[in-house]
This record gives C-alpha cells, sequence and structure tokens, in this order.
C-alpha cells in the first residue's frame, strides 16, 4: 500500500480557542508518517502526539489524556484492542486503504466513529478532524452545562420547613424519573420555572434540553407552528412542515407557563400526542425518549374545567400530577431561610462581602404580604446588598412599604345603628387635608408632597370636599 505523501510547507489556519487547547494522538506505522500526518493536524492550532501502534500500549489513554485519535491502517485488520478499546468509538478517525473488505467495513463502522479513504488530501484530512473536534468539544460543553445546572437546580435548594416545601421535594422526587405531564400552580411569583427546573434536572432528563415556552408573550397564533410546526390551515386540518418543537426534539423537557393561554384546539392535539407516547412507551425510563410536557398555571386543573379554558382530554391526562403551590405570605416561616439563602448567592453573583440582615430588617420581611412572592423578595434583597457595602441590611435599606410599619387606621365610633360610609371617609380626608395645609402653611405643592399626592389629584379633592386654608 502507498504510503503517499499528504503535505507539504502547509500554513497555520484559523482555529478556536477551545480548538487549541485540545489533543491528538496521531498513530501510523512509521516515523515519516507520524510526522507528516502531525504537521497536518498541527494546522488547527491543536496539541499533537504521535504513536506508533507497537508502543500505543506505553501512552495512557483513559480519562481525557487525548480527544481524539487518528489511526493510519494499513492492512485490513483492526487494531483497536488493548489501549484503544478504551476510547469511546466516537473519539477515532481512521484512515484506510481504498480497497477495504465489505465483511471488515462492518467491523469497522463499530470501531470507529469516522473513516476517510487513502489517499487523503489535506485538507480533507484537517475538516475531518476539525469537525470530530468540534463536536467532542461540543459534547463537553453540554456535559459541564448540564452538571452546573443540575448543581443549580439540586432537591436541596427548595428552600423552606413549612409543610409545602416538604411537599414540593416529595414532588420532585416521585416525578423526576417518570415521562407522566406535570401540572404546577400558583400565584405569579411562587417559584413554578424553579421548580420545574428541579424536575427536569433532577432526573435522567438532565442531559436533555429544558425548553421554556413562554404563552404569555408568544401569540395564540404562533403557539401551533412552535409547538407542532405548522405553516398554516386548510379544509380545517394543519399544514405541518415538521419542524415543531414536539417533531424535532427526540427527548427533553418542555415547560409551558400558562396553559390557559393554549387555544383549545391545540390543547385536543397535545393530550392526544400524550396519550399516543404513553400508549408507546413505559412511564418510568433510565433512558429518555419523547417529549415530557410540564403545565403551568395561576388556577388548578379543576378551576381551569369549569372555567372552559382546559378541554376535558388534557384535563385527564395531567390531573393525577398536579400540584398546587402556595404563596409566599402563607408559609411566612420560610422567609428566613429564603433570605439567607437569596443573600448569600447574590453576594457570590455580584462579588461583595457577605451581608448581615438585621433583626428589625427580618421582621419587616416577614411582615410584608408579597404579592408577587418569591421573585419579589429575592429583587428587594439584590436591591439591598447594592445599597449596603458592607453594612448590615437594615429596615432603611428596604423599600417602601416594606421597610416602614403599615399605617395605622384611626379608631371611629361605630354605633350600633351603624355609620354613613361616604360621609366619614369625606370627613376623614378632610382631616388629612386641612392637617397638611396647616403643616405647610397652606403651600398646596409641599401640601400634595406630604400626601404623597400628585398637585393636581389636591387641588381637585379639596375643591370637592371644600376645604379651605385660613391663614392666621
Amino acid at each position: 500500500m502507498p504510503n503517499e505523501r499528504i503535505c507539504t510547507g502547509v500554513t497555520p489556519m484559523e482555529t478556536s480557542r477551545r480548538l487549541r487547547e485540545m489533543r491528538v494522538l496521531v498513530v501510523a506505522g512509521t516515523a515519516n508518517r507520524q510526522a507528516e500526518l502531525g504537521r497536518v493536524i498541527e494546522r488547527l492550532g491543536c496539541q499533537v502526539t504521535t504513536a506508533d501502534f507497537l508502543h500505543l500500549e506505553s501512552l495512557s489513554l483513559e480519562g481525557e489524556a487525548f480527544h481524539l485519535v487518528v489511526a493510519d491502517l494499513e492492512r485490513e485488520s483492526l487494531p483497536f484492542g488493548g489501549a484503544l478499546a478504551q476510547l469511546d468509538p466516537q473519539k477515532i478517525i481512521a484512515l484506510i486503504p481504498e480497497v477495504w473488505p465489505e465483511h471488515g467495513m462492518r467491523d469497522l463502522e463499530g470501531a470507529v466513529g469516522r473513516y476517510v479513504i487513502k489517499p487523503v488530501h489535506p485538507e480533507e484530512l484537517l475538516q475531518a478532524v476539525r469537525d470530530r473536534l468540534e463536536v467532542i468539544a461540543l459534547q463537553e460543553t453540554t456535559a459541564r452545562l448540564s452538571a452546573e445546572l443540575r448543581a443549580r437546580y439540586q432537591i436541596e435548594d427548595l428552600i423552606g420547613i413549612s409543610p409545602g416545601a416538604e411537599m414540593r421535594r416529595a414532588f420532585v422526587r416521585m416525578f423526576a424519573s417518570v415521562a407522566h405531564p406535570l401540572f404546577l400552580s400558583g400565584e405569579r411569583g411562587v417559584g413554578k420555572q424553579r421548580l420545574a427546573q428541579t424536575v427536569h434536572y433532577s432526573g435522567p432528563w438532565a442531559m436533555t434540553p429544558f425548553i421554556l415556552v413562554d404563552t404569555v408573550h408568544v401569540p395564540a397564533s404562533a403557539l401551533s407552528g412552535l409547538l407542532f410546526g405548522d405553516a398554516g390551515w386548510a379544509a380545517d386540518e394543519a399544514l405541518s412542515l415538521g419542524r415543531g418543537i414536539t417533531t424535532l426534539l427526540s427527548a427533553g423537557t418542555v415547560y409551558i407557563t400558562e396553559v390557559s393561554f393554549i387555544p383549545l384546539p391545540l390543547q385536543y392535539r397535545l393530550a392526544a400526542m400524550i396519550r399516543e407516547q404513553q400508549a408507546a412507551g413505559s412511564d418510568a425510563s433510565e433512558v429518555p425518549s419523547g417529549v415530557r410536557f410540564i403545565f403551568g398555571s395561576q388556577w388548578a386543573p379543576e378551576q381551569l374545567r369549569r372555567k372552559g379554558l382546559l378541554v376535558e382530554d388534557l384535563y385527564q391526562v395531567i390531573r393525577d400530577a398536579h400540584l398546587a403551590i402556595e404563596p409566599l405570605r402563607a408559609r411566612p416561616e420560610d422567609i428566613l431561610y429564603f433570605v439567607d439563602y437569596f443573600i448569600e448567592r447574590i453576594c457570590q453573583r455580584q462579588q461583595r462581602e457577605r451581608r448581615v440582615v438585621t433583626e428589625a430588617a427580618l421582621r419587616a420581611l416577614a411582615r410584608h404580604t408579597w404579592p408577587e412572592n418569591v421573585d419579589e423578595l429575592q429583587r428587594v434583597l439584590e436591591a439591598a446588598v447594592r445599597r449596603t457595602s458592607p453594612q448590615p441590611i437594615d429596615v432603611i435599606h428596604l423599600p417602601e412599604p416594606i421597610g416602614h410599619p403599615a399605617p395605622r387606621v384611626p379608631q371611629v365610633p361605630f354605633p350600633e345603628e351603624g355609620i354613613d360610609f361616604y360621609e366619614v371617609v369625606e370627613e376623614f380626608e378632610r382631616h388629612l387635608i386641612a392637617e397638611a395645609l396647616r403643616r405647610t402653611g397652606g403651600n398646596q405643592r409641599r401640601a400634595a408632597r406630604l400626601l404623597r399626592l400628585k398637585e393636581t389629584t389636591l387641588a381637585a379633592m379639596r375643591k370637592r370636599l371644600k376645604v379651605e386654608f385660613d391663614r392666621p
């Protein structure tokens, strides 16, 4: 078999920094052949090591010693025992003679990730090596990011000591490894998306994509194309391009933020697809396949069904895996744990010294009703960390009305026969306006500022309530 020369006077080519950090092993029968192949691959800027087949056993190929092996084969027998057998076949490129028996080709395809027929042009070899290295780099990056996400979304990070917190942790343990569609209900900001991500990254789906479909911002008319790849409708049937999430995704989790915004015909299609998947395979598997749906909503499935916002077919497939997440105001015992958790991570992210929260600030945080729940608490703490450097976070660092006690409601006599509500309210308004004018010497602009009203609003109220200011 000819030992063709493949490269003379080659010039370096542009490569990514990631490729320059990768290590390639070139294995060939002769030192000249090793050098020729090595010079070509060095154009990628990667680290190249050469060896012959006889001394291959002396090299350590375990772990991340080499990202890729380029093996120059001169005969039909495959030298892929011993050290090379430790490698993933996808990390091996074989250069093979033009004449290769058919039975040997079947063995070759199972032993290597790619083969190139000789004589091989330098550019062809470079492209083959580069393509394989980029795939390997992408796989390693995916694995690293997946590990980071798994560390970020752990069951232990579902904060709290309330019964609801333990229910959320138990829910993840129960459903992380099953393909059954899930339903999460709760007010905005209670952490439905984080819980969905924790479910995804706590089971076998962790290495597959997690796709967020924000139905609040995606128009209903676009959802059909996004989910199923529909290009339009004809004769009451969808014209599918086959490029939607459900067709392109072989395995993964799709989290839909608000199921009530999905048009009812599309809900029927989702229910039919879920039933087909359930009929085709087991509900639990160590190797995930197909799309697992997690639906979110501010309302429970029963409420949506009664309102006509959830079709019966979809209700039937999700009702058995429903978790209601209570608002933060219903579990004040968890607030202290959320504060400690968020403060630590906010300071790490902003590269600031760890903050301490005073007892007075903690009491103020526990008193607040948190209309936007956990998301609001996190925003308040982020702002408080920015305002303090590095003194403790106190009440003065919290925004209104959290950092100030609730205004006292005046005591109004309430006789047995009752009162005229509107008359009492108007009298109270007159008193407040008159007091503000007295304190500001009749200056309406300053009085409006004291009452936290627009000056035009105060002027209109004075006219309606007939409030005059008599200068002394």
